[in-house]
């Protein structure tokens, strides 16, 4: 069969789709599992580009399990098959390993090893529900083969639910840090500049990972009260502008300087760049690029901290940023400003920033008992 282009060049693999049952009139006009697993794909790329090539990698695996492994098509999955592939992806064949298991695509590896139980599998389980859920309301298939799946339940295991942040004197460490990177030579101090530059822009606008990396100066604007705001285009496509102070705008505009480029705002210079330019042109991180680039500041940090504070920033992921922007920015605004502020849908997430607040009743209520 022929091939369907997916956005950002993503392909349906080759496999033999069974055509569609003509007397099944689904909603999405699919003739095949080949054509729904794109539109899946498409509905799900018009979100984020990362989400897109998740979604993209998950579906295709499962896909390419259910036609070469099992030889049925998406109408016939039941649960007992979703918890197989869930087993299969953790003890995988060797021939699933290499090169060359997907039709049409020689030279993707399907796994590069297996997947591990707990958080990496209830990931894989929250794309297939999502999947399977998107065929089912479309009345592709009838029933969710994979709503009864059991997750290991390791998010709220390890605290997922409650917002981390750099304590107060764990901020000032890494501000520390941040002054201390070395500079000796040319190398050491452009990459010092880099880093002060993302962490002033994903501090300063408290923005999400995708928002840093899915923006460039171009987003910039001028506001309607002799300043600047960045456009941004956060969590299910929602906009908000975001208002760049004085200093953050200094920064923006010294980064800029250092690498040729004049002014604040007008071009595609990235919000979070690349150590290299490609064909003179800097390119931003992707969402992996930027977390391979936190990892390697926290291994900076910790390699200074004393055992108690290293302790704490080994697990500490590139988000804490964003929850500590909103946290120090809950003593300076309301709630519904902050709400505002963040991109927040409810005030009830906003809530959880304000743990000066906490503070505060801890205190009062330490010399309440019997």
């Amino acid at each position: 069969m022929s091939q369907s282009i997916l956005p950002e060049g993503l392909l349906i693999p080759a496999l033999p789709f069974v055509s569609s049952d003509p007397g099944h009139d689904n909603l999405m006009g699919a003739d095949h599992d080949g054509d729904a697993m794109a539109l899946f794909l498409t509905k799900s790329g018009a979100r984020s580009e990362e989400t897109l090539r998740r979604y993209e990698r998950e579906v295709t695996r499962l896909t390419a399990y259910l036609y070469l492994e099992l030889g049925i098509g998406y109408k016939e999955v039941r649960l007992k098959h979703v918890q197989s592939y869930l087993y299969f992806i953790q003890n995988l064949p060797e021939r699933w390993l290499v090169k060359g298991v997907l039709p049409g695509q020689p030279n993707r590896i399907m796994f590069r090893s297996a997947i591990s139980q707990g958080k990496s599998t209830d990931q894989i389980i929250d794309v297939m529900s999502s999947f399977f859920s998107f065929l089912e309301k479309n009345r592709y298939i009838f029933g969710n083969p994979a709503t009864s799946l059991v997750r290991s339940g390791e998010k709220v295991a390890k605290g997922n639910t409650v917002i981390c942040y750099f304590y107060e004197n764990e901020w000032q460490f890494i501000r520390e840090c941040l002054e201390s990177m070395p500079s000796n030579t040319n190398k050491e101090r452009l990459e010092a500049e880099r880093t002060r530059f993302i962490i002033s822009l994903s501090y300063g606008l408290a923005l999400r990972e995708s928002e840093l990396t899915g923006h460039t100066c171009s987003d910039i604007n001028p506001d309607n009260d002799n300043g600047y705001c960045l456009s941004v285009l956060g969590k299910g496509r929602k906009r908000r502008q975001v208002p760049i102070n004085a200093n953050l705008q200094q920064t923006i505009i010294r980064y800029r300087q250092i690498n040729g480029h004049s002014g604040l705002y007008g071009d595609d210079f990235p919000l979070a760049p690349k150590v290299r330019k490609t064909n003179g042109v800097m390119s931003p991180l992707s969402s992996r690029g930027l977390r391979y680039w936190w990892k390697s500041f926290m291994s900076h940090c910790q390699d200074r901290a004393d055992p108690i504070i290293r302790h704490r920033l080994q697990d500490l992921p590139f988000h804490t940023l964003r929850h500590t922007a909103l946290t120090h920015l809950a003593h300076r605004m309301d709630i519904e400003d902050l709400a505002i502020f963040a991109g927040h849908d409810s005030i009830n997430t906003t809530s959880q920033y304000y743990h000066a607040e906490a503070s505060r009743l801890k205190k009062m209520a330490a010399d309440h008992h019997i």
